[in-house]
């Protein structure tokens, strides 16, 4: 068992490492197909061990890890379109899709209020979210590091619940909905320049495939 669990994740490594088209962009499909195969490989070798159980384990999670992926690349590129010019950043990590807020252009300085003209780019993520509906939604708010950490903490927090109940008031259900506040806590680049400063205050969704 161990030795298929090591020859997995160095086959997995090696796999993974050439997952990306010509131009070098990710090929989420492959990822995911990868990622999925290699861990029902491990949980068929686990229940069933044996070589056919890993096989079989194998070829479920790579048909279910492969449509996963397929799914979350046609989002990414739906919201890339439906976003472009709005300034939201989207990313796709392999495992999940991320839309990056930036504060300057959802709240006005200091405030949990979303500027009005944000909306209608809220309204396309809302729309995504109601065509793609096998996923989870976290909403995580974040600050840099001027003022106090409980000032930042509310405000992360603060801001964080008004992207998710705009969300929902544009029909997302709450029961896939969670939201919370990091402060400062998380930055994605330094806090010593007015740059990077601007970079770390922002609102995050975080979407999760569950299917």
């Amino acid at each position: 068992m161990i030795k298929i669990a090591g020859i997995l994740s160095a086959a997995t490594g090696l796999a993974l490492a050439g997952c990306t088209y010509n131009d070098g962009t990710a090929n989420q499909p492959a990822t995911g197909a990868i990622i999925g195969g290699v861990t029902g490989a491990a949980i068929g070798n686990a229940i069933g061990d044996d070589t056919r159980s890993t096989i079989i384990g194998g070829a479920i999670g790579a048909a279910v890890g492969g449509a996963i992926g397929a799914n979350m690349a046609q989002q990414e590129r739906e919201l890339n379109q439906q976003l472009a010019g709005s300034g939201a950043v989207v990313t796709n990590t392999g495992s999940q899709l991320r839309v990056i807020l930036p504060e300057g252009v959802t709240f006005p300085t200091g405030s949990a209020t979303v500027a009005s003209s944000f909306l209608p780019a809220l309204r396309e993520v809302a729309r995504s979210l109601n065509a793609h509906p096998n996923s989870t939604v976290r909403v995580v708010g974040h600050t840099d590091t001027v003022g106090s950490a409980a000032y930042n903490q509310q405000l992360s927090e603060d801001r964080a619940l008004a992207v998710a109940r705009i969300l929902i008031r544009y029909g997302v259900s709450t029961s896939r909905i969670s939201y919370s506040g990091r402060g400062y806590n998380e930055p994605i680049t330094t806090n010593a320049t007015a740059a990077g400063r601007a970079q770390n205050r922002r609102v995050e969704i975080v979407i999760t495939p569950t299917r």
